[in-house]
């Protein structure tokens, strides 16, 4: 350790060495030795004063004793009413020169004997005791006896000398606080206001600021030690300030500085033209790195990230990370909106650079929301919500691509939330509509299930697809509650169909993948039919290819449970989604739903009829019933046909629409009065159509 850092050094013992400086507590006897004398004095005088309080114990005791002596010579005379010899017992003690009065009283308080040595113009003290009197068989207290005595003797004996001694005493103990404060002041009081001061100063700018102590004694070592100290916080303040507002991963700026931030870009604004660029960036799948690397690799990734990030940038733009695989740039000053695209472009061409983990070469992929105010703006402190409008449309429209922030973004984002919001008014006051779409025999043109497909007929908006507000409902935690909904209509449903005749039409409703996962779905579908009056035979539950690669084991098992209900089990979208034969395999299916991309061609495209062909040479390989969707003309039955497709759901039959106008439509059918009704649906079904 470096010498005259006020901080005393170990010796070979072990034990620190003293410092060879005066200590505050020698200066402080140099500076009280000559009041020590005056104690001394003192002491004398405490020791007379002592006596004297001595000498007055004593004579209360022995007033006590005389009081408790008397007592019991007076307790046969008293109670034998004697109240001369109570009399004369008092004139006995009366010769003591201490004693001023004496009084006896009967069990009633009554005086019966008192007597008075002489006047005194002393305070006296009095000393009390009760009587009691005893003859074997009883005992009981006759009265009370009461000596009154005085100090004046020893007041007489002892009032000079005390008050001499305390005259001296307080001389004293006035030197003695004189002298303690002037040391005190010096060697203590001094320093310790330094050290105030610095800390004051400190707490005001955060700063440090060393305590101005020159002293040698152990107030100076503290004096230097606190300075020491303040250099060594400050520096641990600066590293835990830094750690608030960085990312500790990649040593960005984190989410907390991204408000401060923006306060300064508002505060430091340039001319009106000048214009700020925010990036919103977003990780396309980055939950697949973790989950095939591990996360460590996937902290990795995000490091390389980040490192790309900062050489894509000038110097005075600012790149942060808020957490997960989200990161924000900012562009202090752009040109036009061109230009923020531009610089937007640069960013995402710099992430989608490969990165090796584990010896494999990862191809990165973002989409970024762009928004781009005047420096000025009221809403620059709006500018992450705004961008991440922008970047919800680009995840959900086109991963890995910009998205710019504009009045039309502005206006869906607006009504999502609307929506949004809105969910809740709209199960409570039954907004939410169930429509129907028949699936009919290609040969016999019979209807043989109605699809139950749901709108919402907002107050507002009118009707809405389900392609619009079932990812809401997803988000927002409704699923469940939507299916029991649909279930349920399609079980009235059931019920009317039978009403009117046609038992043999069976419903379809579309699963989402939320549902395999809950393994109740069987029980809540069997009481909900057995409530109804209607058999799980009469419907069919349509699933995605998605929900199963989700779900695998949760999916099979839900599926088995509905398969022993007795319910049919069929596989929607085909084609679109991973289109693995192993799931035709492993899954208990009954049916395969032939997306209408692969009909809508037919019978122009080969390809598509080739394709089609392949499928229903598979499903009939496997003993499944093929469903073509999105049959819009009559050349598509017939192809259908040709290839082996035995069933079909389009507009050319019928489109989406209540049960009420679905039963017109069938009645009609029936008596031959054409296969549609004019009375549709407002609106043409919207992929995805599930109805969940």
């Amino acid at each position: 350790m470096r010498k005259g850092d006020g901080v005393s050094e170990p010796d070979r013992t072990g034990q620190p060495k003293r410092a060879a400086s005066r200590s505050v507590v020698r200066a402080m006897i140099w500076a009280t030795v000559p009041v020590l004398l005056l104690v001394q004095l003192l002491a004398s005088a405490g020791v007379e004063v002592s006596s004297f309080w001595s000498q007055i114990r004593q004579l209360d005791a022995r007033i006590a004793r005389v009081a408790d002596s008397r007592a019991e010579l007076i307790a046969e005379p008293l109670w034998k009413m004697r109240y001369e010899q109570v009399t004369s017992v008092l004139n006995e003690i009366m010769h003591d020169e201490s004693i001023a009065a004496a009084a006896v009283y009967d069990d009633t308080g009554v005086a019966i004997a008192r007597v008075m040595a002489r006047p005194t113009g002393q305070a006296v003290a009095e000393v009390s005791r009760p009587i009691k009197y005893s003859n074997g068989n009883m005992a009981v207290q006759a009265g009370r006896i009461a000596i009154a005595y005085s100090y004046t003797t020893l007041y007489a004996d002892t009032g000079s000398r005390l008050v001499l001694l305390l005259v001296v005493g307080l001389l004293a103990t006035l030197a003695t606080m004189v002298a303690m404060r002037i040391s005190a002041n010096i060697f203590i009081g001094r320093p310790l206001a330094a050290m105030m001061s610095a800390i004051q100063r400190s707490k005001q700018d955060g700063r440090a600021y060393p305590a101005d102590v020159h002293s040698s004694n152990e107030f100076g070592q503290l004096a230097r030690a606190f300075n020491a100290m303040q250099h060594t916080t400050s520096g641990a303040l600066d590293r835990l300030g830094h750690m608030a507002s960085h990312d500790p991963l990649t040593g960005l700026p984190n989410r907390r500085s991204l408000t401060e931030r923006l306060v300064v870009l508002s505060s430091h604004a340039g001319s009106h033209d000048a214009l700020v660029a925010f990036c919103f960036i977003d990780l396309d799948d980055f939950k697949g790195i973790n989950d095939t690397f591990g996360h460590d690799a996937g902290d990795k990734f995000l490091i390389h990230i980040s490192e790309r990030l900062r050489g894509a940038v000038e110097a005075e733009d600012w790149v942060a990370r808020l957490g997960g695989d989200e990161f924000v740039v900012i562009r202090p000053e752009v040109r036009d909106e061109a230009a923020a695209q531009a610089f937007a472009r640069r960013l995402l061409d710099a992430i989608s650079e490969p990165i090796r983990l584990h010896d494999k070469l990862v191809m990165p992929r973002a989409s970024i929301g762009l928004a781009v105010r005047h420096a000025d703006d009221p809403e620059l402190s709006h500018l992450p919500a705004l961008a991440d409008i922008a970047l919800y449309h680009a995840k959900s429209k086109a991963p890995g691509t910009v998205a710019v922030l504009n009045e039309a973004l502005q206006r869906e984002y607006r009504r999502r939330r609307d929506l949004e919001l809105a969910i809740p008014a709209g199960f409570a006051e039954g907004q939410f509509e169930v429509w129907y779409q028949s699936q009919v025999d290609l040969e016999s043109q019979s209807v043989v299930c109605l699809e139950a497909l749901i709108r919402w007929r907002h107050p507002e908006h009118g009707i809405i697809g389900p392609g619009e507000f079932l990812p809401l409902i997803e988000r927002s935690g409704n699923n469940v509650r939507l299916t029991r909904y649909v279930l349920t209509d399609a079980c009235r449903s059931l019920q009317r169909l039978a009403a009117a005749g046609k038992p043999h039409i069976r419903i379809a409703i579309n699963l989402p993948p939320s549902e395999l996962a809950d393994h109740s779905l069987a029980g809540e579908i069997r009481e909900t039919c057995e409530r109804f009056g209607v058999a799980p035979s009469s419907l069919e539950l349509e699933i995605t290819e998605g929900s199963l690669i989700n779900n695998i084991a949760s999916a099979s098992e839900t599926l088995r449970r509905l398969r022993r209900l007795g319910a049919t089990i069929a596989l929607d979208d085909f084609g679109t989604g991973y289109s693995s034969l192993a799931h035709l395999r492993r899954f208990p299916l009954d049916k395969v739903k032939i997306d209408k991309a692969f009909i809508s061609e037919i019978p122009a495209s080969a390809e598509d009829k080739a394709i089609v062909g392949v499928i229903a040479s598979l499903a009939d390989t496997l003993g499944l019933t093929l469903i073509a969707e999105g049959i819009e003309r009559a050349e598509q039955v017939l192809a259908m046909r040709e290839i082996g497709v035995r069933f079909g759901q389009g507009y050319l039959y019928q489109r989406p629409q209540p049960l009420d106008a679905a039963l017109r439509w069938l009645d009609g059918r029936a008596t031959g009065e054409g296969a549609a009704n004019p009375a549709l649906a407002d609106s043409p079904s919207v992929v995805p159509e599930f109805a969940a």
